[in-house]
């Protein structure tokens, strides 16, 4: 197959068409990419391990420093950055959630994605679900409800993500899709449990914040809520900033109104990358490709690819995500 060595898009190259230079087909080749369990869930508990001692570092640092008001608010905010790091990084597994891939049966995905990561993060998998796969249906468009990197990545864009306006207009724009959903469908499926996780998630996370307090841990209370309503949110539109604006986005247009167009990104196999970019993340453009592949093989994916006629397009895609930042930055 011939491959047009000035697109862009690996979206427009059909799975039907590649064969790589042993004459393997990818469409049997892709036969072979059960998901590995074990990586799943080593990595997604990882993050639960590192959120849990990143808190009680956090408890521990403010505990042992006897400092003023001001240095416990520099200590709080500091841990609040490394606690929402690692709330973003269970966040990712959310998406790999959304196309059922954290257990073999769909239902089953559904109910750990929900205690693993909604109870963190107050999303139920099931609404997020709706949202998603209308992001992979209008990627691009200005339909496109995932639409942070709408946006150019301004001083402005960070506080407004910061402080949580862009979470309160994200938020907004979830629900509606949600609700327009819902109405298309028999009953109200993810109308109600919808609350009933942000609910439970609402009552875990005050239970964290109430329990710090009560142990005289003040520094990790605001940290934890710092983390969780400021940090989490800002790290998660960057990160699709990063994924998906293009680098010759003009900085005045209305991308609401004027389609922005797809683009993806392969950000290796770095530390950084593998962890901001964890549950696959690091490996959006095949993502995007291949929706129903579990991260756990893209880089399976990703090998095949480059044994193929399309490996072109991948090394046109490859970078990191500082290297993208900074064509990015306006700040």
């Amino acid at each position: 197959m011939q491959v047009d060595a000035e697109a862009l898009d690996i979206g427009k190259v059909r799975h039907s068409t590649l064969v790589d230079s042993s004459g393997t087909r990818y469409v049997d080749f892709r036969r072979s990419l059960t998901p590995r369990w074990s990586v799943v869930w080593a990595t997604l508990l990882g993050g639960h391990l590192a959120l849990a001692l990143s808190a009680g570092l956090v408890a521990a640092v403010g505990s042992a420093v006897a400092a003023g008001w001001a240095a416990s608010a520099g200590l709080a905010v500091a841990g609040g950055a490394l606690i929402g790091f690692w709330l973003h990084y269970l966040m990712t597994y959310l998406h790999e959630g959304a196309h059922y891939n954290l257990a073999p049966d769909r239902e089953t995905s559904d109910r750990l994605t929900n205690a693993f990561v909604g109870l963190f993060v107050g999303m139920n998998v099931k609404a997020y679900r709706k949202v998603h796969f209308e992001h992979h249906r209008y990627l691009g468009t200005t339909r496109d409800p995932e639409r942070s990197y709408f946006l150019p990545l301004t001083m402005r864009f960070l506080v407004e993500g910061f402080t949580g306006i862009r979470l309160v207009r994200a938020l907004k724009g979830y629900r509606e899709v949600v609700r327009g959903k819902s109405r298309t469908e028999d009953g109200q499926a993810g109308g109600g449990s919808v609350d009933r996780v942000f609910l439970v998630a609402a009552v875990f996370n005050g239970a964290v914040i109430a329990c710090s307090l009560w142990a005289g841990a003040v520094v990790l209370a605001v940290a934890w809520a710092v983390g969780q309503l400021l940090f989490l949110p800002l790290l998660n539109t960057v990160r699709q900033v990063l994924e998906h604006r293009s680098e010759f986005a003009d900085d005045l247009t209305d991308y609401s109104v004027v389609p922005h167009g797809p683009v993806n990104r392969l950000f290796g196999d770095g530390l950084f990358a593998a962890v901001f970019g964890a549950a696959g993340f690091n490996r959006h453009l095949l993502h995007h490709w291949d929706p129903s592949v579990s991260f756990t093989r893209l880089k399976d994916v990703e090998r095949f690819l480059m044994d193929t006629d399309v490996a072109p397009l991948l090394q046109r895609r490859q970078t990191t995500y500082y290297r993208t930042w900074r064509q990015l930055d306006r700040i």
